[in-house]
């Protein structure tokens, strides 16, 4: 297998792993909310949804990396090699920053990273749209089309996922209180309000992986 082939099975892969898993967390949110269910019960479905979630958390970064590697390759991305591997170095930090941070609980050092992982996610959306606008004003390496679609659609999906980390915060609060002292009013409805808050962002980035998959057929073809 070429390098250029196992890049467009690894990029395509990536993109139905993203998209499944998100579908699969999607689902088990409902669970999660349902206050008909047991705690015990939406504590495991709990545990389902963010082991789901580590999946899109994990083929974020990967797809960056092995999209601007392919588009290098195939010329549509006419940068010196150098910036490919940086690319490489900086997702597969970024990788290891999703792993970290899935792994590190509500630990003082985890809820720094955490931050830190919040910025620099706003940092890169920023990159990516300035490469995109520049892209359209005729400047700058990016010159097909196609490939800007695809840069400000994934960094719109950066944006909509830092949305559902804003809107999710006050879940962790209500689900340990859930926990531990069982369901009230209060807890349900914060638990689901701040559910049903990020379910516009779920459906914008399946929108916008859609739309990352038609522009990116130009590669496979």
């Amino acid at each position: 297998m070429t390098l250029l082939l196992a890049l467009k099975l690894s990029h395509l892969l990536l993109f139905v792993y993203w998209l499944g898993a998100d579908l699969g967390t999607f689902y088990a949110a409902r669970f999660v909310a349902n206050e008909k269910l047991a705690p015990d019960a939406r504590a495991t479905a709990a545990k389902i949804m963010l082991g789901i979630d580590l999946t899109p958390r994990v083929c974020m970064p990967l797809t960056l990396a092995t999209g601007v590697h392919l588009a290098w390759l195939i010329g549509a991305l006419p940068v010196a090699g150098l910036w490919v591997a940086v690319s490489w170095l900086v997702c597969l930090n970024w990788l290891a920053m999703v792993l970290v941070l899935h792994h590190g609980g509500a630990a003082a050092w985890a809820v720094r990273l955490a931050a830190f992982d919040f910025r620099f996610r706003v940092l890169l959306v920023a990159l990516l749209l300035a490469w995109t606008v520049s892209a359209l004003a005729g400047e700058g390496p990016v010159t097909a089309p196609w490939l800007s679609v695809k840069i400000a659609c994934y960094a719109l999906t950066i944006v909509c996922g830092l949305m559902i980390r804003v809107h999710l915060r006050p879940f962790g609060p209500a689900f340990g209180a859930l926990m531990r002292g069982g369901a009230t009013a209060e807890v349900n409805a914060a638990i689901a309000g701040s559910i049903a808050r990020c379910v516009p962002f779920v459906w914008a980035i399946w929108g916008l992986l859609v739309v990352c998959a038609a522009a990116g057929l130009r590669v496979l073809a």
